[in-house]
């Protein structure tokens, strides 16, 4: 009810407010004034006030065909263009222009307050029509349908027209001048790999042949003009390169300024050379490469990499002792032993395995396996036995790869080479080692007989000394296992299987761990000194 009450309060009050505002402008008279636009031409109802004439905005928008919205209560008018909005307030000379897409809005002043004439909303004619006119319809224009009064816009204004360039070269850039003959609604510039500046004048025309220009000069080669149907762009091709480029409308006049910052190289200055600081630099470039040479000598020369070979293994016991012990498994034992004591007590030093476990690897194999590993000293373990058994042969043997000088030696290395024939095309691979082909077979092992004797006669002393007293002199042989590792080496037979004694001794883990001990000895010192020869 309350809410009924305050309706019909509201009404009245409105009624009353419209009856005083009509009776307050009864004298005022509605005239035509002709509205000349690029959809069509018509008149719109207008009146005078003083010397302002006004326009109806109800038959503007209609004319231009343009939205039109109005709000009697709230006292407000909005006008819909292509890119902005116009909102006119009742009695308020202040018009607000927004743009939709920014958001962005300007304040217009009037030079005098929007009027409601008979309902209808009416705004200072000419202001109107010129605001209207830069922002939507550059066509437009306005005339009175009554020659007696004089015409406020008579015809629409021509279209600004480039008339040529102007080129001002400062110290900091370059200022180029497009000269128009008005000002344009809207300019903008862009600029593609820094020789090429587009500038885009909305709604400008110009003589395309007369403007079209090169300059022999300057930054600025060349304009290009194109001409379109809404605006006129200038293709400015410029020497050189463009770092910075802004565009700005000349406050003093219609013209536009182009402002082009130039890419400045930095000049190239011719080096001095300094003929001591050359001598130095290949002085000290000669010394590195000495180092390096040095550094690689040294590390040719470090016993870094020692080759274990367990003999026999797989398919392949070897020979087998009085109580059934396997060959195959007391080098295996040893060579797993010594290891891990090099691995322990020489950690600088890596050691390589021909096998680490029971499969059988063949002869040459395993002087492959050598080299591939770059090893600097070659160990391959046995052990011997005798055609009878039992036998009071026992002790341990060293041997070098050379031709065997008693039959005892011959008998082994025989007996030790034999193994080749439990691989596939064997006598294909390996040659007889007679007294004729063992110097050819021998060659690559020339360079290492000083070290592969020296280790030799260390390892002997060191067993001698490990095995109770035992002594056996270095022995030669032509052993294949020997003869494919390039590099120092030695073959030991550590004791007879075919002797009770050598047997129990060799099967059990310490008399291993006893033969592998006495090698590493002979190893530590012959490191020593094969490291400090150089």
């Amino acid at each position: 009810m309350k809410i009924l009450m305050g309706l019909k309060y509201f009404l009245v009050l409105l009624l009353v407010y419209v009856s005083f505002d009509s009776q307050l402008h009864a004298q005022r008279q509605l005239t035509s004034l002709r509205i000349v636009s690029s959809k069509q031409t018509a008149n719109a109802r207008s009146f005078q006030e003083d010397e302002t004439k006004y326009v109806s905005m109800t038959d503007l928008a209609q004319i231009l065909q343009l939205q039109y919205y109005e709000n009697i209560i709230l006292k407000k008018a909005e006008l819909k263009l292509q890119k902005a909005a116009l909102k006119l307030s009742a009695e308020n000379a202040f018009v607000v222009q927004t743009n939709p897409e920014t958001k962005k809005y300007n304040v217009i002043q009037l030079p005098l307050p929007v009027r409601i004439e008979q309902g209808m909303y009416f705004a200072p004619a000419k202001e109107i029509v010129l605001l209207i006119q830069s922002l939507d319809d550059p066509l437009l224009a306005m005339s009175e349908d009554t020659a007696s009064i004089t015409a406020l816009v008579s015809v629409p204004s021509a279209p600004p027209s480039v008339t040529g360039f102007s080129i001002d070269e400062k110290s900091n850039g370059t200022l180029f001048r497009i000269h128009l003959t008005e000002k344009v609604r809207d300019f903008s510039r862009s600029l593609q790999n820094g020789e090429w500046i587009y500038v885009t004048l909305m709604g400008a025309q110009c003589d395309t042949v007369k403007i079209d220009t090169n300059f022999s000069q300057g930054i600025v080669e060349r304009v290009r003009t194109v001409l379109s149907e809404t605006s006129l762009q200038l293709s400015v091709q410029v020497r050189g390169t463009v770092e910075q480029s802004e565009i700005v409308q000349d406050q003093s006049s219609n013209d536009i300024l182009l402002t082009l910052i130039p890419h400045i190289v930095a000049e190239k200055k011719e080096p001095v050379i300094d003929t001591a600081a050359i001598r130095r630099q290949h002085a000290e470039a000669k010394r590195k490469a000495v180092e390096v040479s040095i550094e690689k000598q040294k590390k040719k020369w470090k016993l870094d990499v020692v080759v274990l070979d367990a003999g026999h293994g797989g398919h392949d016991p070897g020979a087998i002792g009085l109580i059934g012990t396997r060959e195959k498994d007391i080098t295996l034992g040893i060579s797993l032993k010594l290891g891990e004591m090099i691995q322990k007590e020489l950690p600088d030093v890596r050691v390589v395995y021909t096998r680490k476990t029971d499969r059988f690897v063949e002869l040459y194999r395993r002087g492959q396996i050598a080299n591939e590993s770059e090893g600097k000293l070659f160990i391959s373990i046995h052990c011997n036995s005798t055609e009878r058994k039992p036998s009071s042969a026992n002790g341990f043997e060293i041997y070098l790869l050379r031709p065997g000088k008693t039959e005892d030696a011959i008998r082994i290395a025989e007996k030790e080479n034999d193994v080749v024939k439990l691989e596939k095309d064997y006598e294909d691979r390996y040659q007889e080692l007679t007294e004729e082909n063992f110097i050819i077979l021998t060659m690559a092992q020339s360079s290492y007989v000083k070290q592969s004797e020296r280790y030799a006669e260390m390892l002997e002393e060191t067993m001698s000394a490990q095995m109770e007293g035992q002594r056996q002199p270095v022995k030669q042989a032509g052993f294949y296992v020997l003869v494919g590792a390039s590099m120092p080496n030695v073959l030991v037979e550590s004791g007879y299987l075919s002797n009770v004694k050598d047997e129990r001794f060799l099967r059990s883990p310490a008399g291993q761990k006893k033969v592998a001990a006495a090698i590493l000895n002979a190893l530590k010192g012959y490191k020593k000194e094969y490291e400090g020869d150089f």
